[in-house]
C-alpha cells in the first residue's frame, strides 16, 4: 500500500515565518561579526535596501524549499503514513530528521567550502551550527503540527 504523506502547508509557511527572525539573530547580534570576518567581508559596506530584500525573498525561498522537503523527510518516517502502527512522540522524528538530514546534507555542503572555496573552519561552525539550529526549530514545528 502507498504511503498516506500528509503535510500541514500552514506549518510549512510558519517554519519560513520563524527562519527570518532566526536568520538575522543568528547573522546579526550573535555570529555576524565572527561570520563577516571569516567571509573576508570586514570592513565592506552594509547593502543597500534593494539587494537586502533581494536576499531576504532568496533566503525565504530557500527556507521554503527546506521546510517543504523536511516535512516529507519527516512524514516518511512515521509507521502511520504506512499504516504500519503507531507513531513515536513526535520529538523523535524532529529529532532524527533534523539530525540525519544535517549529517547527511547540509554538513558536507559547508565542509565543500573548505576544501573548495579556501574558507575556514570557523565559516563551517557559524554556517553549519546555523543549518542545524533551523533544521530542529523546523522539525518540531512540523512533527508536532501536523
Amino acid at each position: 500500500m502507498p504511503p498516506a504523506l500528509t503535510v500541514n502547508h500552514v506549518a510549512v509557511l510558519l517554519c519560513v515565518v520563524v527562519a527570518v527572525p532566526l536568520g538575522f539573530l543568528w547573522f546579526g547580534p550573535l555570529f555576524g561579526t565572527a561570520w563577516l570576518r571569516q567571509m573576508g567581508m570586514e570592513g565592506a559596506p552594509r547593502p543597500d535596501g534593494a539587494a537586502m530584500a533581494k536576499s531576504t525573498l532568496i533566503y525565504v525561498a530557500g527556507s521554503l524549499l527546506v521546510a517543504y522537503v523536511l516535512a516529507h523527510s519527516i512524514e516518511i518516517w512515521r509507521p502511520s503514513t504506512w499504516q504500519a502502527g503507531p507513531d513515536a512522540p513526535g520529538w523523535v522524528y524532529a529529532l532524527n530528521g533534523a539530525l540525519w538530514n544535517w549529517l547527511g546534507f547540509f554538513l558536507p555542503m559547508q565542509m565543500g567550502r573548505v576544501a573548495w572555496e579556501g574558507k575556514g573552519w570557523g565559516l563551517v561552525a557559524i554556517n553549519a551550527g546555523f543549518d542545524l539550529t533551523r533544521l530542529l526549530l523546523f522539525a518540531l514545528i512540523l512533527s508536532y503540527w501536523r
